[in-house]
Parts: C-alpha cells; sequence; structure tokens
C-alpha cells in the first residue's frame, strides 16, 4: 500500500505520538509498504519519504500554525496523489485533524484513519461536533477512555478501534544485564523509578510530595526521576531538602531500559488537564516489559494497561496519602511484587511493535 501519514510533531520533538508516528512508519515500511510522512515540526531526515512544512517560524502550539500545517499537508497530499496514487490517509490528532482529513478523503475519493492519543478536549465533546468525523473511515482510539468519550458524541461504534502503542520487547531481552548490576549496586533499595517529560500533566510534584513520607519510614530509598521538561526547575526546588531524590535528566533510550530492570517499582502520578491527559503511556508499558510493579493513577489508559493487584495498583489522581501507602504496601510485600513481575511479563507480550504494527495496518483494509 502506498500511505499518506499526516503527522504535525515528530521526533525529535519529544512525546509518545512523534515516537508512535515514527515507529509505526517504520513498522510499515519493513512490511513492504510505502510510507509519505508529512510533518509540522522535526526531523526528515529520519525516513526515506518525509516533507516538512514551510513557514518554521510560526510558535509551537499555536491555533495558527496547527491549521496552516493541516492545509499544507492536505495539498501535498493531493498534489503527491495526483503522480501516485495512496491507498490510505492516515492522520494522527483529533477534532482538527478529522475535519481536514475528512475533506481529503472525499476529495481523492480514499478512505482515511484517524489515530487519537490523548484525551479529547472534553469543551469540544458536544453531540454537533460528530460531525467532524463523519467522513473518516475508522477511528484508532489509543485507550479504551479516548473511545468512550467519542462514544458520549454518538460516534458509530463500528468506526472505532482500540489499539494502542507498543514497545519493542527485544530492547529488554538483550539488555545487558552485567550493566543492569551495577546500577542496582550503585544505589539504596528500594529503587522506585518514574519516567516522563517532565510536565504539569505527569503529577512529578504528587510523587515528590508522596516519596517525601516514604523516606520517613524507608530512610534509604531512592527515587530515580527520568527525563527532562518545562517543570524540570520547579521539581528540582520541590526536591531540594528531600533525600533520596535523583534526576536523571533526558537520557539514551537504552539507558532508559538499564535503569527500568535494575528498579523495584515504576509509578506514574500522573493528572488529568485540559487537554493533555494521558493516552496508554508507553513507559507503563515498557515498565511492564521490565517485570516491574506498577503504581499509577487512574486517568487516561492507564486502567487499560493496569488490573489492580493483578499486575500493578491503581490510586485516584493528586492523592498522595493514597500514594504513600501503596508504595509502601509494594516495600513490604515480596510475594505481591513478584506475583506482579510475572504477570507484567506475560501481559506486555501483545505490545510488541511488529505485533502493533500488522493490527494498525489491518484496520486499513476492514
Amino acid at each position: 500500500m502506498r500511505i499518506a501519514r499526516i503527522i504535525e510533531y515528530f521526533p525529535p520533538h519529544i512525546g509518545g505520538m512523534e515516537r508512535h508516528g515514527l515507529i509505526l512508519s517504520e513498522e510499515q515500511i519493513k512490511l513492504g509498504h510505502e510510507v509519505d510522512v508529512f510533518i509540522g515540526c522535526g526531523d526528515e531526515k529520519l525516513l526515506p519519504k518525509i516533507y516538512k512544512m514551510p513557514l518554521q517560524f510560526l510558535p509551537l502550539y499555536s491555533k495558527l500554525r496547527r491549521f496552516w500545517f493541516n492545509f499544507w499537508a492536505s495539498r501535498m497530499v493531493v498534489r503527491n496523489h495526483k503522480k501516485s496514487p495512496y491507498d490510505i490517509i492516515h492522520l494522527h490528532g483529533d477534532f482538527v485533524e478529522a475535519y481536514f482529513g475528512g475533506k481529503l478523503s472525499k476529495k481523492l475519493g480514499i478512505p482515511s484513519v484517524l489515530t487519537v492519543h490523548a484525551g479529547l478536549n472534553k469543551k469540544h465533546l458536544r453531540q454537533k461536533n460528530r460531525k467532524f468525523f463523519d467522513d473518516i473511515s475508522k477511528i484508532i482510539c489509543v485507550s479504551r477512555e479516548i473511545a468512550d468519550e467519542l462514544k458520549i458524541i454518538d460516534v458509530a461504534e463500528e468506526k472505532i478501534e482500540i489499539i494502542s502503542s507498543g514497545i519493542y520487547l527485544d530492547e529488554f531481552e538483550n539488555v545487558d544485564k552485567n550493566a543492569v548490576i551495577d546500577l542496582r549496586d550503585k544505589y539504596s533499595k528500594p529503587i522506585i523509578i518514574s519516567v516522563g517529560v517532565l510536565r504539569i500533566n505527569k503529577g512529578f510534584n504528587f510523587l515528590i510530595d508522596a516519596f517525601k513520607k516514604v523516606v520517613d519510614i524507608f530512610p534509604k530509598a531512592m527515587l530515580l526521576i527520568v527525563g527532562d521538561g518545562p517543570e524540570r526547575d520547579k521539581l528540582r526546588r520541590l526536591a531540594e531538602d528531600i533525600s533520596g531524590i535523583i534526576f536523571l535528566g533526558k537520557t539514551d533510550h537504552n539507558n532508559v531500559v538499564k535503569y527500568l530492570k535494575a528498579a523495584d517499582v515504576f509509578v506514574l502520578a500522573s493528572v488529568s488537564t485540559e487537554g493533555d491527559r494521558e493516552g496508554t503511556s508507553t513507559s507503563i508499558m515498557e515498565a511492564m516489559a521490565a517485570g516491574l510493579p506498577v503504581v499509577a493513577t487512574k486517568v487516561g489508559g492507564n486502567s487499560y494497561l493496569i488490573k489492580e493487584e493483578r499486575n500493578g495498583l491503581l490510586v485516584a489522581e493528586k492523592d498522595t496519602k493514597s500514594l504513600v501507602e501503596t508504595l509502601i504496601r509494594l516495600a513490604t510485600n515480596e510475594n505481591l511484587c513478584a506475583a506482579m513481575n510475572k504477570n507484567n511479563l506475560e501481559d506486555i507480550k501483545q505490545k510488541d511493535w511488529p505485533i502493533i504494527a500488522r493490527k494498525i495496518t489491518d484496520v486499513y483494509v476492514e
């Protein structure tokens, strides 16, 4: 197939959608498909055929930039389609991308698929806005929560597919075991780890508050925070009087795998913010692949991945007290952690990227 992928943000820009778009494109190329990617921000050298929009001076995340990008991408797809027809248009976004994708699909007479990566803006969850999705053939939601939101505005259920992002299991199976042992020896126990962009919706401030109380009971406990972002300086100030917290910053993905394998517990304390909610967390899936018991808040796709008592424990968002109690429970229950380790290693098998890529590609021909 010839696939036109429209995705505004692309690596090295940081985010789950960006990584998803790159890896999905790579996997589809491996499957023998031809993928043209139209981006607004990112490195156009990452794949054989990437087209990057002009007017890069437009501010990131602005409405003007978003509309210009979708307008430009649509025109580029039409132009390329005349030379060598596409079989499918695959967009990544929500209402805006659905509008442009639907128009493009009708104009070219080919189906369009939209992947929604994060919670929809609740201001737009109104019946009248269902029309934006009318000309989209299939909508892939990375979590059940997103699918349920679409059903609220009566988007046809037969249009909706729930397929999360994936991870590469071989990265965890082939990790340098000696490097992992060295990391475990470097830190006192228990080692708690959290990975993510340091922004408000990841809830790192609540995790730091909770860890302050955990240290009162386990003075040697360590909290490793992997990632960088706009909240970095604020979080560092919040943690400066608490022992055992280490900010590792942005690090190579191979190192992230080693740190996860060396840790004892993974935590994602996400909170829901308007327009920026958790989808199906890649960091949780990677923690599962590392065999870690997971503590996560009940937001976004976290409940889709974490089954209470089976492979992790869920707490309410912003509930520092419950977060403390849950971390202490895991730190004092080796049998529970061992069972979660086993279950996570089994449950994650269906999230391997080659499997996910085939599932998504199968949606194109349903």
